[in-house]
């Protein structure tokens, strides 16, 4: 079923205030033990609150698919399977008998997770497409990109991070510019690429904590793709320092503006001569790449 469970084997809940019976997955609740230790009293609360929350799926007879689903072009899928690998819903099917792969709507819970793992960029985000948030980069960068911090950051967790660091009047840096995504698994190595080739001084990609990611363990996606990136950098020359990772949650408003100060503090260190260098080795690889394919 595709369930979260914390580090004593307990289901977790998708959020302990706002939807505290329901899971990651739609259409399964919890109760009682399951959560995690109660007593009869809170277990028959929970349960009722469970079935109350089951009751009104049922009674409305459809269920609503978000609209932020992953679209597959079959034109350019090559039925590789590698979106259906990552997709923590299970939500992608198809395989090399049809041609292609075709995503479940009503599975699908709008992660983004499949979108970066296709190499032939045949899947796209309803509305997160690539075409908007490039669009997010081009502008955040047009002007004196080598003093902007570029922050990719979760819906769920670090966007609202932020959101509480602005809100608790805590002071951080004004050079950043921040994208938000469903989820830090939707951040393409390709908008870390762009981002530097156009200037940027540092990027951050900033999510909920691996055991509190909202599309269960999609995250883990994330530090794949980051490590990776980093070990290309390092082949390359480049300052890896100016790619940061960060687990933020809704609550860490502090901790959000922290790592934003001490990306600044290593902008400083930056002259504009190593970035604009760190841009045309990339450009050169990205060259030798696409002369190789």
């Amino acid at each position: 079923m595709n369930l979260t469970a914390d580090t004593d084997g307990f289901y977790m809940e998708a959020h302990p205030k706002l939807r505290p019976v329901d899971t990651t997955t739609g259409g399964v609740f919890l109760a009682g033990a399951a959560e995690g230790p109660k007593d009869i009293k809170d277990s028959v609360t929970q349960a009722s609150a469970a079935a109350s929350r089951a009751n009104i799926l049922m009674s409305r007879g459809q269920v609503k698919v978000p609209a932020i689903t992953a679209k597959i072009d079959p034109d350019k899928c090559s039925a590789c399977g590698l979106c259906a690998r990552v997709c923590p819903y299970h939500a992608i099917e198809g395989g090399k008998e049809q041609g292609f792969f075709r995503v479940i709507e009503a599975a699908c819970q709008g992660c983004g997770a499949c979108v970066p793992e296709c190499r032939f960029e045949a899947i796209d985000q309803t509305h997160f497409t690539e075409e908007q948030i490039v669009g997010q980069i081009d502008t955040a960068l047009a002007h004196d990109p080598h003093s902007k911090i570029l922050a990719f950051a979760c819906n769920w967790c670090s966007y609202a991070g932020a959101d509480f660091a602005g809100v608790s009047r805590i002071q951080y840096p004004h050079n950043v510019r921040i994208i938000r995504t469903m989820c830090s698994a939707r951040v393409s190595p390709r908008w870390i690429e762009k981002a530097f080739l156009q200037g940027a001084g540092a990027v951050l990609v900033s999510g909920c904590h691996p055991a509190d990611c909202h599309y269960n363990n999609a995250n883990q996606n994330t530090a794949r793709r980051v490590e990776k990136f980093w070990k290309r950098m390092e082949k390359l020359g480049l300052n890896r320092d100016r790619l940061r990772l960060a687990w933020v949650s809704a609550a860490e408003g502090a901790q959000f503006a922290r790592v934003i100060q001490e990306m600044e503090q290593g902008l400083q260190s930056l002259s504009g001569k190593e970035i604009q260098r760190a841009a045309e080795k990339i450009r050169k690889s990205l060259d030798k790449k696409s002369e190789g394919t």
